[in-house]
């Protein structure tokens, strides 16, 4: 994919995603959610473009965390917490994906940790049960136990 194709994506999930910021702000719930699914299609755009992405210094794993997390929390603001909660946790599973293999990239890791207590403010927040956060946690405890060294 040429460089302005990909600059030109990124461009565009910049607008989609200020356009349902400003519908978010207004309080026009269901137009801030079509908005950011939208931003979100390309945000699956560049990741399927990652090394192109990488190295026209667009920060891809970025935009797909921010555009997954804006689903989210319009989500729970129109009530659907459980819609909001696999957002969030399809946040988590992408980057563990990333992770997976790739030990030394601190970059994955620090967006995993911001994933991690984003998901767990959402759940305490939401009061979501423990028995419904153990499979998440529990995947990451493995994903920890299968990438470490001795």
């Amino acid at each position: 994919m040429s460089e302005s194709c990909m600059q030109h994506i990124e461009s565009v999930w910049k607008e989609k995603t200020n356009s349902a910021n400003q519908f978010f702000n207004e309080g026009k719930l269901k137009e801030a959610l079509m908005s950011y699914e939208e931003a979100l299609y390309r945000a699956e755009i560049l990741n399927n473009h990652q090394l192109e992405a990488k190295e026209k210094g667009i920060p891809f794993m970025q935009v797909f965390a921010i555009s997954c997390n804006n689903i989210a929390f319009t989500y729970e603001e129109m009530g659907e917490i459980e819609k909001g909660n696999k957002m969030l946790q399809r946040v988590i599973y992408y980057f563990l994906f990333l992770a997976n293999g790739q030990t030394d990239d601190s970059v994955i890791k620090n967006e995993l940790k911001r994933a991690l207590l984003t998901y767990k403010e959402f759940a305490d927040k939401n009061a979501l049960k423990p028995q419904d956060q153990q499979p998440v946690f529990a995947n990451i405890q493995e994903h920890v136990k299968s990438t470490s060294t001795i």
